[in-house]
């Protein structure tokens, strides 16, 4: 009975959780979100580039708007560990520590090689795919090559499992390896894709209303700018935590039930 339930997460069940979690804890949201005070001042003294996401081809990439994609990037990162840590290990909030910057630093470089995972040999198959088309005349044909994404979401599909290292290396569990995280999750790997899938869903969508209301209205003045850049932050913040919330709540269950069945 216990194999069994090790092997099927309870999908809905694990999405409510998630999501009510994060409500409930509103709280914890404010504090990991806090550091982001600091990414506040910076738009505000350079004229909010992160705006330029929201626009229609307004991005520069200067040294000023790449840098705070890199901070940007980091700092969700940085939410993402404290989130699980908070979710999984009750620890307290910490952006400072070297422990910190280490675990963020393994989670960025975990993140890298899952994108190499992904898209090398998605890459490779699409040149292979893309070579059969042109041989017999067909590369101009766009409807043909939106056929990559099918095979492209079943790979992901397939590579779901190994986000349970990512929260891994939040927690420093050593023991999680890519093996152990297939073996663990077997039979989940959809419910674990499209699981993370429906968490990203509310921030998408708000942030696409956020930027159809931009483009829209503009933002004339810095008052406007400052409360748009304040929303977009928010809500690109809020998503990092629903994620964490979800993958913390799917490696709790995984895992408790692995040690449950190792001591029988």
């Amino acid at each position: 009975m216990t194999n069994i339930k090790a092997h099927n997460l309870p999908f809905l069940e694990t999405i409510k959780r998630s999501f009510v979690y994060s409500v409930y804890n509103f709280s914890l949201f404010l504090k990991v979100a806090s550091v982001a005070l600091f990414l506040v001042v910076i738009e505000a003294f350079n004229d909010f580039p992160i705006l330029c996401t929201l626009g229609e081809g307004e991005c520069s990439q200067d040294t000023i708007n790449t840098l705070t994609s890199l901070f940007m990037m980091f700092l969700s990162i940085g939410v993402i560990v404290n989130y699980c840590r908070s979710i999984i290990l009750k620890s307290d909030i910490d952006f400072y520590s070297w422990s910190f910057i280490r675990r963020s630093l393994w989670y960025l470089l975990a993140s890298v090689a899952f994108g190499l995972f992904v898209f090398l040999p998605f890459m490779l198959f699409a040149g292979v795919y893309g070579y059969i088309l042109q041989l017999f005349g067909w590369g101009e044909v766009d409807a043909v090559y939106m056929l990559l994404v099918l095979p492209l979401i079943a790979w992901i599909i397939y590579l779901s499992p190994l986000f349970m290292i990512f929260v891994a290396i939040t927690v420093d569990d050593k023991s999680m390896t890519i093996k152990e995280a297939f073996k663990i999750t077997k039979g989940n790997s959809n419910k674990i894709f499209w699981g993370q899938i429906i968490m990203m869903l509310p921030c998408t969508i708000a942030i696409y209303a956020l930027g159809t209301l931009y483009q829209i209205t503009g933002a004339d003045t810095y008052i406007v700018k400052f409360v748009y850049m304040f929303i977009l932050l928010a809500l690109s913040f809020l998503d990092s935590c629903f994620k964490a919330s979800f993958f913390a709540h799917i490696y709790q269950y995984f895992t408790f039930y692995q040690k449950k069945k190792m001591k029988l």
